[in-house]
């Protein structure tokens, strides 16, 4: 039952070929400079890229009822960076199974802060979107990797 508790990622590059972010609506009430091209930092995990593969590695565990199933896929979810780089409005845009989709939710809602994106220096709230492939090979363990981030 050890392999249900752990995973492996096994396609980790996925998420390095790129990264892009919406900004929220909210945020259109900053004042902006008409001048000048607005700046604009995306959030990241704290630790980068390498550190979500770790939180990832370290916490997400393949449901048992999943793992009798052989549920694989792709699923998409969301979530918000607050200005605090809190993570909010978690949710699955397109689930894959019942107890996968609950387990990522979890790990999700569990996700540490991000260190938020700002717009000409001042921190913005961002809503991200990101598919997640998860598949379980023929030992049962399984595997999820992050597919690109992109915007909503």
């Amino acid at each position: 039952m050890k392999f249900l508790k752990k995973i492996q990622v096994l396609l980790l590059a996925l998420l390095v070929c790129g990264m892009s972010y919406a900004q929220d609506k909210e945020n259109k009430a900053a004042v902006q400079d008409t001048t000048k091209a607005d700046v604009i930092v995306q959030p990241s995990f704290r630790g980068g890229i390498s550190a979500l593969y770790q939180y990832i590695s370290d916490n997400f565990a393949y449901p048992e009822q999943a793992a009798k199933r052989s549920v694989n896929g792709t699923m998409e979810v969301e979530f918000t960076v607050e200005r605090s780089g809190d993570i909010t409005n978690v949710g699955i845009l397109q689930g894959l199974d019942f107890s996968v989709d609950d387990e990522i939710l979890r790990l999700l809602k569990a996700m540490p802060r991000w260190i938020p994106a700002t717009k000409n220096g001042v921190p913005v709230r961002y809503k991200l979107s990101m598919p997640l492939n998860i598949r379980v090979s023929r030992n049962k363990k399984s595997s999820l990797a992050l597919s690109d981030f992109y915007d909503n």
